[in-house]
């Protein structure tokens, strides 16, 4: 009477094992089945008389063989060290997990358990679905970081673009469209600079403000397009004659100007010099003109007590309209 109640408990046991979900095995010491449940037997296509108890494990290997429960490979995607010592567990004595993929698709986990008396005892899942979500999340992963990495990309071409576009807008605002010099604005910044520079240190500079001669005519009997050549050509020529610390720029319509630090007006007046001499050789270039065009330039020097360079330009201008009125092509110092 007393060992009902535990052959009843044995009994449910055995039930509730034989209607697991998850495939159940148990090897002896030896590599041999003791037990197999339904989900296991369906898992493989197994018959009962195929994993039936004493039947060894690698009898089963051939099995599966003939059934095609062949197994391509492990979470690696290959037949690593732990795969082998895994597949005869209990060769090796081992615990743990270990997920492979069979040649049908289906993802199956096989977790070994080692009993007190060396016998295994075997848990197997089918993970598919799992490992399919797993893969389906990777590669939204993979999507939004291969989308991430594009946007930051997009993001640093568009700021690298409008830093470029930023710099292109600054320069067109300080440069003069057509000779590609400083224009008024940019001339004067750079000048008021060189001004502050003088008026903390004592540095002097002069100043020389240049006009074409009979330019009005020049437009009106050859076309603006050769005006616009004849500016293009004095650019040029002030800068073939001018350096780096030298400040130049188109003033207004046909006036130009250029900025000479730590120079004096008689310094300055060689390099006025040069600039017509090399004006001329390029507008002999224009082929030959009835009027050819000339210079006027006036040149001041920075004096203490102006209080800004355009102070300086006011004498300059009244140095350029003397040659002007004295008969123009001339280089004239201011006197005032």
């Amino acid at each position: 009477m007393s060992n009902l109640p535990l052959n009843k408990n044995h009994s449910v046991l055995v039930d509730a094992v034989e209607n697991m979900v998850e495939g159940m095995v148990t090897y002896d010491s030896n590599g041999c089945l003791l037990t197999s449940n339904q989900a296991f037997r369906d898992m493989y296509s197994y018959t009962e008389l195929q994993a039936a108890p004493g039947v060894h494990c690698d009898q089963l290997g051939i099995i599966d063989v003939l059934l095609g429960n062949a197994i391509v490979g492990d979470e690696n995607g290959g037949f690593g060290n732990d795969f082998f010592k895994r597949k005869w567990a209990y060769r090796e004595k081992l615990e743990g997990s270990l997920t492979v993929k069979m040649q049908d698709g289906r993802w199956i986990r096989t977790t070994d358990r080692l009993m007190p008396n060396d016998s295994i005892v075997s848990v197997h899942v089918d993970v598919t679905d799992l490992k399919h979500a797993q893969e389906k999340i990777q590669k939204t992963q993979k999507e939004l970081a291969d989308l991430n990495v594009n946007l930051e990309h997009q993001i640093a071409e568009r700021t690298m673009a409008l830093i470029q576009a930023k710099k292109l807008a600054e320069q067109q605002a300080r440069t003069d469209a057509l000779t590609g010099i400083n224009n008024r604005r940019a001339f004067f910044e750079s000048a008021t600079v060189i001004h502050q520079k003088a008026l903390n240190l004592g540095m002097e500079y002069a100043l020389l403000v240049i006009d074409v001669d009979n330019f009005k005519c020049v437009n009106d009997s050859y076309g603006h397009l050769l005006g616009d050549q004849v500016l293009i050509l004095l650019a040029n020529a002030i800068e073939s004659i001018t350096g780096p610390s030298h400040i130049i720029g188109r003033i207004g319509g046909d006036e130009f100007a250029i900025l000479l630090p730590e120079l004096s007006s008689r310094e300055a007046k060689v390099r006025a010099e040069q600039l017509s001499v090399c004006f001329i050789e390029k507008i002999n270039t224009l082929g030959l003109l009835i009027l050819k065009p000339t210079l006027s330039i006036g040149i001041e020097q920075y004096r203490y007590g102006d209080k800004d360079a355009k102070s300086v330009m006011t004498r300059a201008d009244e140095a350029l309209y003397s040659a002007k009125i004295n008969g123009r092509g001339r280089i004239m110092l201011s006197t005032n």
